[in-house]
């Protein structure tokens, strides 16, 4: 009986990823073609790159982006963290400004769309 082989599948294309071509980074298989820089799509190894939020950036444009603000939220594109804590007791469980939770992730996927062009659109500059 032969063993199971299992398939693994690229972070950014899908396409089956075979030995000779593959580069795993925080638990996630990539083609070594297809794992690049988001901003200058530069092919990175395990010692040129950065992650954050999901998004891979090369060191270079990593610090570009960091630099910008002076931190890891507004430099790429997000609310400071600071910013989301909710200051008013006042407001019901699951509720944040008056929003309610489903409000919230609407507004959420939305800016996580607007923190990406963001991010894009801050290192080409």
């Amino acid at each position: 009986m032969r063993a199971a082989i299992q398939v693994e599948k690229c972070g950014v294309c899908g396409k089956t990823v075979y030995a000779m071509e593959r580069v795993e980074i925080n638990k996630t298989v990539y083609h070594k073609a297809c794992f690049r820089c988001s901003v200058c799509k530069a092919v990175l190894t395990a010692k040129t790159f950065a992650i954050n939020n999901g998004v891979i950036f090369c060191t270079a444009h990593y610090k570009q982006l960091f630099a910008t603000k002076g931190n890891y939220d507004e430099g790429f594109g997000r609310m400071q963290h600071k910013k989301r804590w909710n200051s008013n007791p006042n407001l019901a469980e699951g509720e944040e400004n008056g929003h309610s939770n489903s409000q919230n992730g609407h507004h959420q996927r939305q800016q996580q769309q607007q923190q990406q062009q963001h991010a894009v659109a801050v290192a080409n500059s």
